[in-house]
């Protein structure tokens, strides 16, 4: 009789300890991504390659059995809207995290989302985010525009070839916060390489690409530039490299990490500091986003922010991972968690991820890439600043 019941006691603890994690809650996690605008073609790749991401580690265990639920709301830019849909996912969603793809939305949102203590990813960290005295819940998956820019700067100073003088170099950008804020710092540090810096050119229409090319030439046969930075979305640099392609210019261009991306491939010999890997590199941590391609949407085609996309998540769920278990999961716990990471790597994907509490930057080095053939091709291996 007591073997029967012990083996009652068993058949029963197995029946229901599955649904013990399966009907747990989900971690969830918001993010306020663009689908139009002119961050609407990457926010989307970007928002698909997260979605597939959570949908392919759900498939597996989740995070300790738990599911992983990303919130995906369209940033439209509006400041009510964004404020309205920022309250859902904190108020009624209760979210654990908080991604934000837009620098001009996470700006607009710090106060808020510091306030409620919600650790938050940014898509591309301002240098002044890395302050972590002011500012504790910003994080990123990739270095700062700072520290990619210096990054372009010492392979500019290293492999320009030009030995009988310095280099020199002009930046290319839009006149928003994003395409200036690390400039002033970035020359200081490129003229102590030995680098002379020309006059900046900025696109104050992006609409309107061909009205910027006369004062651009201007410049750029007054000042004879060797190398040109150029700091905007893919499609818009796309634009501008087309306007200048049959121009027989000389210059060389380098893309910071937004501009550079599949849509430049017909522009051969046009480089990128790029630390996020192009879509289907031969890398150990492509293989889940392959598996995932071939299994979901095989005739789809997808860019290096898919790529992002899906680190993205898989960084979110290692730190919620290492959160767990339920009865201290905060959070101030997923911060902490964050603020461990120590070497992280993803197979490729992204420069190994270091976090400190003193430290935010996930890393300070960046590959620098080629298109060459039509295709993105690695032309560098990491370099990187130091800390």
């Amino acid at each position: 009789m007591r073997k029967f019941s012990i083996l009652i006691l068993v058949i029963v603890f197995l029946t229901i300890f599955p649904c013990i994690a399966l009907c747990q809650p989900s971690l969830k996690v918001g993010a306020l991504i663009p689908y139009s605008g002119r961050w609407g073609d990457s926010g989307k790749e970007c928002a698909k390659g997260m979605s597939d991401a959570a949908k392919w580690l759900n498939q597996r265990e989740g995070i300790s059995g738990r599911k992983l639920e990303i919130i995906l709301i369209d940033d439209t830019d509006q400041p009510a809207e964004t404020m309205a849909a920022y309250r859902k996912l904190n108020e009624a969603d209760r979210i654990l995290l908080l991604y934000m793809y837009s620098t001009e939305t996470a700006l607009s949102m710090v106060p808020h989302f510091h306030y409620d203590r919600i650790p938050t990813f940014i898509g591309s960290l301002p240098s002044q985010f890395a302050n972590v005295s002011k500012y504790p819940y910003a994080f990123s998956i990739t270095p700062t525009p700072l520290d990619l820019a210096k990054i372009a700067m010492n392979f500019i100073s290293d492999k320009s070839g030009i030995k009988v003088r310095k280099p020199k170099v002009i930046f290319i950008g839009s006149s928003d916060h994003s395409g200036r804020h690390f400039l002033d710092e970035t020359k200081e540090y490129a003229r102590a390489l030995g680098i002379n810096i020309g006059p900046d050119v900025w696109i104050t229409d992006v609409s309107n690409m061909a009205k910027h090319i006369p004062p651009l030439l201007a410049t750029i046969n007054a000042y004879n530039p060797d190398f040109a930075y150029l700091s905007l979305t893919s499609k818009e640099a796309s634009s501008l490299l087309e306007e200048i392609k049959k121009m027989g210019l000389k210059t060389k261009w380098i893309c910071n990490k937004r501009a550079f991306d599949e849509n430049l491939t017909p522009f051969d010999g046009i480089f990128g500091v790029q630390p996020i890997s192009p879509f289907g590199e031969d890398i150990p941590g492509m293989a889940g986003i392959k598996e995932a391609h071939q299994k979901w949407h095989p005739y789809d085609s997808h860019t290096l922010s898919y790529v992002e996309g899906w680190a993205t998540v898989q960084v979110i769920a290692e730190a919620l991972g290492r959160s767990l278990p339920e009865q201290r999961l905060s959070r101030e716990r997923v911060k902490a968690s964050l603020e461990g990471f120590r070497d992280f790597v993803l197979g490729g994907l992204i420069p190994p991820l270091t976090i400190t509490a003193k430290d935010h930057r996930p890393s300070v080095e960046s590959r620098i890439f080629i298109i060459k053939d039509g295709k993105l091709s690695r032309y560098t291996g990491y370099i990187s600043l130091g800390r």
